[in-house]
């Protein structure tokens, strides 16, 4: 099973409810200083988040020199965007693929 990131909290709209949200891609651009991510949620529905310019290069350097044998790309990406407050809080879960 890949890493879903599990809410604390499901999202309810008005329905389906939304509890899991996993990398579908990712986009890291060195020279235009901007990386794209795009979650998939466990009813198929995209969103996406942006990074641009130092914030964005910031964190294309730490991915570049992460030790991804300790932690996985995929949960790094989670765990960063719950620091800077696009995501809820909530865990990662499964294993990488």
């Amino acid at each position: 099973m890949a890493e879903v990131f599990d809410l604390a909290t499901p999202i309810t709209p008005v329905a389906p409810t939304t509890s899991t949200l996993r990398v579908r891609s990712v986009i890291l651009a060195w020279d235009e200083r901007y990386i794209t991510i795009v979650l998939r949620d466990n009813n198929n529905v995209e969103s996406v988040y942006n990074y641009h310019d130092t914030a964005a290069t910031n964190l294309m350097i730490a991915l570049n020199k992460a030790n991804l044998s300790v932690k996985s790309l995929h949960k790094r990406i989670l765990e960063q965007l719950v620091l800077d407050g696009k995501l809820a809080s909530g865990s990662v879960s499964g294993s990488p693929d």
